[in-house]
């Protein structure tokens, strides 16, 4: 008995030993990324945005280059407790504002706000956003980088203040909530070619089925996921348009299995990334491991509710905005572009300067891809000089 217990005392120290030496491990490393460049600036804050006390930070190596605010995907998705270190790589040609959106990631944790979110109130959100850092950092306009929802957000934005936006810089752009989910149909029928029984499936696909949902039937089929099992029986029994919604949804569940997966499957992960991503939400200059548990529950990484989704949607499409008054650039996966919906939007685009790229993998591989993605944003900042 005295040789177990002498046992079990060796691997508790042991383990005490690990869990205290990682402790120290990330205590190091959070402090050596929480140092301020020489000549530049690294900051974080919150700031009182319309009520709700939203996380910003700031980083750069100089402060004279030009200022930078990075919009995150979703909405209310945000990344910041990993995407911080390819934002470091683009602060050698700007001071780059890293934002949690209303109702994300740490603007969640530490303000959550239990309301519908409408067009307005990201409008004037971002306004508020963009001129408080100008003044902050004594500029007088903003580069704009957006990431798949933020490309709707920042578009928007530079078009009605194009006196504000010095250029635009769009990672996985998006055009239209609607057209993309219907390119995606199109770009099924094209691969599906061939081979008549799956082409046959690809036609009965419907992707906007949700989407094409009116109000009151979007929020029947809302509050299915939060009700109990004999209360969606009864639910279901007394909404007989539901029911077929439901049942239509079913069989497109068997479509998505058999035919999308199949021809336009998605593997990009954290892992295809050109840098340790757990190594970066470990070492997170930003999150304490408290807010890191939190965040990675699922029901606390969004809180961000939308009061109607096609009209916020329709209230942010690029389709027929196509006239920019600055410089606008766009960083594309090949697998990313359904239909060629994107390539189509550029050619219609007018801009004092324009180009897109193409790089390989799906929507997340501009991010996964920061080598390539801080190359390509570098080379937008020589040409601005």
């Amino acid at each position: 008995m005295k040789k177990v217990l002498k046992v079990f005392k060796w691997i508790g120290i042991c383990l005490v030993s690990i869990v205290v030496l990682a402790l120290v491990v990330r205590f190091v490393g959070q402090k050596i990324n929480s140092t301020t460049p020489k000549n530049g600036i690294n900051e974080q804050m919150y700031i009182d945005v319309n009520g709700q006390q939203q996380w910003i930070s700031i980083y750069g190596e100089d402060k004279n280059n030009p200022a930078m605010l990075y919009l995150h995907g979703g909405p209310g998705y945000s990344t910041s407790y990993a995407d911080w270190v390819e934002m470091r790589k683009l602060a050698k040609d700007y001071t780059v504002i890293c934002w949690d959106q209303r109702n994300s990631g740490k603007t969640l944790l530490k303000d959550p706000k239990d309301e519908p979110i409408t067009p307005e109130m990201m409008r004037s959100d971002i306004e508020f956003v963009v001129d408080s850092m100008l003044e902050r950092l004594g500029k007088e306009k903003i580069t704009l980088l957006g990431m798949s929802w933020g490309t709707f957000y920042g578009c928007d934005y530079a078009l009605n203040h194009p006196d504000k936006v010095e250029c635009i810089i769009n990672l996985s752009q998006c055009v239209d909530e609607r057209e993309g989910l219907l390119a995606v149909k199109w770009e099924l029928l094209k691969r599906t070619e061939g081979n008549e029984a799956d082409h046959e499936l690809a036609q009965k696909y419907e992707p906007t089925l949700l989407y094409d949902l009116d109000k009151d039937l979007m929020d029947a089929f809302n509050s299915l996921s939060t009700a109990e099992p004999e209360e969606r029986a009864a639910i279901l029994e007394n909404n007989p348009e539901l029911k077929e919604v439901m049942e239509k949804l079913r069989s497109q569940t068997e479509i998505v299995m058999t035919v999308v997966s199949k021809y336009m499957p998605d593997d990009e992960s954290v892992f295809d990334a050109d840098y340790n991503v757990i190594a970066a939400v470990y070492f997170c200059p930003y999150y304490s491991l408290s807010e890191l548990y939190k965040i990675s529950k699922s029901e606390d990484v969004s809180g961000f509710t939308i009061d109607d989704q096609q009209e916020f949607y329709s209230q942010f499409s690029l389709l027929n905005r196509t006239k920019y008054e600055m410089p606008f650039y766009v960083l594309q996966g090949k697998n990313d572009d359904n239909d060629g919906l994107v390539k189509n939007y550029m050619e219609k685009v007018t801009a004092p300067d324009k180009d897109m790229q193409y790089i390989e993998g799906g929507h997340m591989s501009t991010m996964l891809q920061s080598e390539q993605m801080a190359k390509f944003v570098h080379d937008i900042a020589e040409k601005s000089k």
